[in-house]
């Protein structure tokens, strides 16, 4: 019994071993070779990098939640880690409570993605995104999901839009997808410093 077992497992081993060598004809030196240009290309900032090094600076804000009245906030961002990153503080109000907030948004070469990620202080959830941009490079859409514990719903399907009008001026909404055509439930509107 011990044989029939031992065999398979040595034959799983050789073929482990002999896959590589039989996919790929390259030397060690040549792998490795291959491995760091991948790995720089990867890490390497892009254009989509340059996209969101628009977004630094200092923002006014002004939010409106389901139609209600703005209300005024701020916001501040910068490139960090060589560029590879937006980082950056919000505050404001949140249907009367005041609040702030974290967002970090990159560009994965990887995945060919933008991802985002936002955390705040009005509860302990990290909401996380991933998305594209259009082919006029003015507006990033992202989807993901959220929990409304409002309403108890968990991972309810939602989309990010930052909307470019010009240098000093962009527009962040979120759309709450299970609402139909009419799915847009925050706006925020930033103006320059």
């Amino acid at each position: 019994m011990k044989r029939l077992f031992i065999l398979p497992l040595c034959s799983l081993a050789a073929l482990t071993f002999i896959s590589p060598a039989v996919q790929n004809d390259e030397v060690p030196a040549e792998t490795l070779a291959r491995m760091e240009q991948l790995g720089e290309t990867y890490a390497t900032p892009t254009q989509n990098h340059t996209f969101l090094e628009q977004f630094s600076g200092n923002w006014n804000t002004s939010s409106s939640v389901m139609g209600m009245a703005p209300t005024a906030g701020n916001a501040f961002y910068k490139m960090i880690l060589g560029g590879r990153y937006l980082d950056g503080m919000h505050s404001g109000t949140f249907v009367g409570v005041p609040y702030k907030g974290r967002l970090t948004l990159g560009y994965d070469n990887y995945k060919h993605k933008f991802v985002a990620s936002f955390i705040d202080d009005l509860g302990t959830a990290i909401r996380s995104a991933e998305g594209t941009l259009n082919r006029a490079g003015d507006t990033l859409s992202l989807w993901g999901t959220m929990d409304e514990w409002m309403t108890d719903e968990h991972d309810k399907a939602v989309m990010y839009r930052y909307i470019v009008t010009d240098a000093n001026h962009f527009t962040f909404e979120v759309h709450d997808l299970s609402l139909g055509e009419a799915s847009l439930v925050i706006t925020v509107r930033y103006t320059k410093q």
